[in-house]
């Protein structure tokens, strides 16, 4: 009986038949499309091995980070140089950086930004980045200016430096479009001059994409 009334389903609605075949001859490529893409990567994943890219603020200098002028007490005038290293630890990964930038803030202000040269880093190298900030910018908020004139009589003053880009991977002859990577740095730089100012230590930056 079952049998009888397909067919003669079929034969009333040839279409509705055809429409019903096709849409499982989709699904089995479907399934079996995302079960191969699933194995590749799981393939790809483990001879590959990908790494989260590490970076370090190996020096910091801050020759000029003061608050106030006469015609404008909110007024920051700075000049910050520093150098980090980025690192590449992946074996089989290639990576380029596009669209380099850094930015200097304090207490989430930003006060400082410095466009930098794409770069291209090769199997487990480094790359030696000196962003450089000098200006001057105002300080928005009562609070935010105290704060930092109390960190000024401290002897140092924590900065946050941050690089942002947009990676391209390299694997083999082959190049794809990446993530964005954000390093993220939190600094205690020394105050220019001050006599109780400690002494700069390199510090490890947070990454994530």
């Amino acid at each position: 009986m079952g049998s009888g009334s397909r067919a003669a389903s079929c034969l009333c609605c040839p279409f509705k038949c055809l429409a019903c075949g096709l849409f499982s001859c989709l699904c089995s490529i479907l399934v079996s499309l995302l079960v191969t893409a699933g194995v590749l990567a799981l393939i790809l994943y483990f001879v590959f091995r990908p790494q989260m890219i590490a970076a370090t603020v190996d020096s910091a200098s801050l020759a000029q980070f003061a608050l106030g002028t006469p015609a404008s007490p909110a007024l920051l005038q700075y000049n910050l140089t520093l150098a980090m290293t980025v690192r590449n630890p992946n074996k089989r990964v290639g990576l380029y950086y596009d669209g380099v930038e850094a930015l200097a803030l304090f207490d989430g202000q930003r006060f400082g930004f410095a466009p930098l040269d794409p770069f291209f880093q090769g199997h487990q190298a480094s790359t030696e980045v000196k962003p450089a900030f000098g200006g001057q910018q105002v300080l928005e908020g009562d609070v935010t200016q105290a704060n930092l004139r109390t960190q000024l009589a401290g002897g140092a003053v924590e900065v946050e430096v941050k690089l942002n880009a947009k990676l391209r991977v390299k694997v083999w002859a082959f190049k794809v479009p990446g993530p964005r990577a954000r390093i993220s740095c939190p600094l205690s730089l020394p105050v220019p001059a001050a006599a109780n100012a400690p002494a700069f230590k390199p510090t490890d930056c947070k990454v994530w994409f």
